[in-house]
């Protein structure tokens, strides 16, 4: 008996575990997000979960789950060398949203700017 309560919890370890919502994941994701959404890129992620909040679930209305990470980012000014956009040292620090929607398949990531915005 003892052994089949744990050969569960190692079983639901192993199949739970590997999804779990992490920053580590989302730091990777939002570059390749950023990119697909905004023609500029941003130079480096300052900090992660600058808002102390962790990564939190939100069930919207329809019953859709969506992770929701907070990121402080640098966001360089840019300069055209020749049509050629060229970073600068100045720039600002912003807050941004990675949003992860597990269940849309074709656009599972979405960045928000500022204050969250309830009903995307």
């Amino acid at each position: 008996m003892i052994k089949a309560i744990l050969y569960f919890i190692i079983f639901c370890n192993v199949l739970f575990g590997q999804d779990k919502p992490n920053y580590s994941m989302a730091r990777k994701e939002i570059s390749i997000a950023w990119e697909r959404l905004y023609p500029l890129p941003f130079s480096k992620i300052v900090n992660e979960d600058p808002l102390k909040r962790g990564v939190f679930l939100e069930k919207r209305k329809d019953n859709r789950q969506v992770w929701i990470y907070n990121f402080t980012i640098f966001m360089p000014k840019y300069d055209r060398n020749q049509n050629d956009p060229k970073a600068l040292e100045q720039g600002r620090e912003i807050l941004v949203y990675f949003l992860w929607e597990p269940s849309n398949l074709e656009e599972p990531y979405r960045i928000q700017l500022g204050e969250l915005n309830q009903n995307l």
